[in-house]
């Protein structure tokens, strides 16, 4: 005999839920996992299980929008902070979480942050204008201007694990095309070459890996070639017309850094914010 009620806190028809449901962003199914994907500002509802392992929690992704290059002999962007806890141990409880998507920067401007419950993953650096780097996830890199800039840097503010690297200088070495540095990557700093930006991080949250906050590259010369950007990031070609570097191009991504002011990579990306849980 029904009553026409429903006890709180049960899923439909009374009976408890044993795993996870929940909606916001776009939903693709892996499996026996669920993945709430936001490119842009959302809520995340959720409504907890009973299952003692999964019924409450949740893998997650934060990353924050890539820095703009920098004009003027400029460095790249630094890629969006990187923050994945890499298991399901982060608990969450019946209710509507507010999810919010750091945008890219624009020219010598750093990216926006990226926060789900508490946890923010900061924007990515800016690329030095004839100036030092910016600070942020990554770093921007360092403007080539004689005696060069230094590279930004990276974990700002600090997380642990760090959420990103350094920017590299950069160096005016005639001959050399007058590279301004990379941007750090969510993955890994810029090595030699250090034009090019520093890798992003490899990441299969989605079920298929995807390299996340890479670095963009610095400016070079005319005739002197591009720079790459770390899987993803904003290179440089000839005084400012963006080269994509590596690709795939994927969120995070820093953007390349340009010779004039108006030539600037508008290829960084902005950022995203992900969760997997099991729900069957």
């Amino acid at each position: 005999m029904s009553f026409g009620y429903q006890v709180l806190g049960f899923g439909s028809g009374g009976v408890a839920l044993s795993y996870m449901e929940a909606t916001g962003g776009t939903i693709t199914t892996d499996g026996d996992y669920k993945v709430n994907t936001f490119t842009a500002n959302g809520n995340f509802i959720v409504t907890v299980g009973t299952e003692p392992t999964f019924g409450d929690q949740v893998e997650y992704l934060i990353v924050g929008g890539g820095g703009g290059g920098g004009e003027n002999f400029g460095g790249g962007g630094g890629g969006g902070g990187y923050r994945y806890n890499g298991a399901y141990d982060h608990t969450v409880t019946s209710q509507t979480y507010a999810v919010v998507v750091g945008a890219r920067g624009a020219e010598n401007t750093a990216g926006s942050l990226s926060s789900f419950d508490s946890l923010e993953s900061a924007g990515g650096g800016d690329g030095g204008d004839t100036n030092i780097g910016g600070p942020g996830g990554s770093g921007g890199g360092g403007a080539c201007v004689p005696s060069g800039r230094a590279g930004g840097e990276g974990n700002q503010p600090e997380t642990s694990p760090a959420q990103g690297t350094d920017g590299h200088a950069g160096i005016y070495v005639h001959g050399q095309g007058l590279p301004g540095g990379g941007g750090g990557g969510g993955g890994a700093a810029p090595t030699s070459p250090y034009w090019n930006g520093g890798a992003g991080a490899a990441n299969d949250i989605s079920g298929s890996s995807i390299y996340y906050s890479p670095g963009g590259g610095g400016h070079r010369q005319a005739g002197h070639g591009g720079s790459e950007g770390g899987y993803g990031g904003g290179g440089n070609l000839n005084g400012g017309d963006g080269d994509m570097g590596n690709t795939p191009t994927t969120k995070g991504a820093g953007g390349g850094g340009s010779g004039s002011p108006g030539y600037v990579s508008t290829n960084n990306v902005d950022g995203t914010v992900a969760f997997r849980y099991k729900f069957q």
